[in-house]
């Protein structure tokens, strides 16, 4: 079986290693987003995924339009589409292409958290359970009909990139799996048409931390977005990524957003509780801890988050 595989995320090696190393299918390439311009310097690169696979010489290919993906398609005539993390909505002409269609590995328990970033969501929402959903793709949202899917715990401390990294090597497993399936002539099952809820992609502004919220609601926010776009607040006009964070059972409910420094220790209220920062990093300077930057403090009274 002839395949391409789709993805501008990391989270595909996995699966990727795994059609490599196994003689029943012939990885044509990768293909993946064109290379753009990023950092301070906005230097033009590619994504880590397209520099590994370099690397490993294995074909990568980045069309930069529909007309590109589908002469790519076509002259390359792939049996099936694997795609992963490739954030693209491909058009059903194109879809229709490969002799057994493409397919998606979807990062939870569909039709529940469709969208960019289901497993940011699940965190965020306290959810207990997440999953991989292996389904066809078709002209919607993360519609298409589910070939197999697999549902997992999510640890209670578990972050983002912790549980992206857990489900991906889940993923591998089923993507051979499915293609088996498809092989066979096994044909998926409709999604539920209940239980349906968007996981949109996130902004640098949806990191802000409102102090108004419960403690674990905090938690699970910081838990969500710390590796991307990021979790921070403001002191006064000084703007605060906050690195590492957890809650405290140390001090008497604060206020919230009011700032308690003991010793070299740095508390916040929050609506129900205390947080305690532990790593953080102010605009334009270098990660500290929070006693590194309780001692550059020039004022520790009446402080106050937002």
């Amino acid at each position: 079986m002839k395949l391409f595989v789709a993805s501008s995320s990391f989270v595909a090696k996995p699966t990727i290693l795994s059609l490599v190393a196994d003689k029943n299918y012939d990885l044509i390439g990768l293909i993946t987003n064109p290379d753009k311009a990023t950092g301070r310097g906005k230097q033009i690169e590619a994504n880590e995924l397209a520099n590994w696979a370099n690397l490993a010489s294995i074909n990568t290919f980045k069309p930069g339009s529909v007309d590109d993906l589908r002469s790519l398609v076509l002259e390359n005539k792939p049996d099936i589409v694997l795609t992963i993390a490739y954030g693209r909505l491909i058009p059903q002409e194109i879809l229709e292409i490969p002799k057994y269609g493409w397919i998606n590995v979807h990062f939870s328990i569909l039709p529940k958290w469709r969208g960019a970033a289901p497993v940011q969501w699940a965190i965020l929402s306290g959810d207990t359970k997440t999953g991989i959903s292996i389904f066809k793709l078709d002209k919607g949202m993360d519609t298409g009909p589910i070939y197999l899917q697999q549902e997992i715990k999510i640890a209670v401390e578990e972050k983002s990139e912790q549980l992206l990294e857990r489900l991906s090597l889940i993923g591998s497993e089923l993507s051979i799996k499915t293609l088996e399936l498809i092989k066979n002539g096994v044909i998926p099952s409709p999604q539920d048409s209940t239980g349906v809820s968007l996981a949109p992609k996130f902004n640098k502004n949806d990191g802000r931390i409102e102090w108004t919220k419960r403690s674990d609601e905090i938690y699970n926010h910081y838990r969500a977005l710390s590796a991307n776009p990021g979790v921070w607040t403001s002191v006064g006009e000084l703007r605060i990524k906050i690195d590492s964070l957890r809650i405290s059972y140390v001090l008497e409910q604060l206020k919230p957003g009011d700032v308690v420094i003991d010793k070299e220790h740095l508390f916040i209220g929050t609506g129900n509780g205390v947080i305690e920062i532990e790593k953080l990093t102010p605009a334009g300077r270098n990660q500290m801890s929070a006693a590194e930057f309780i001692r550059g403090l020039t004022n520790r009274n009446g402080l106050t988050v937002g």
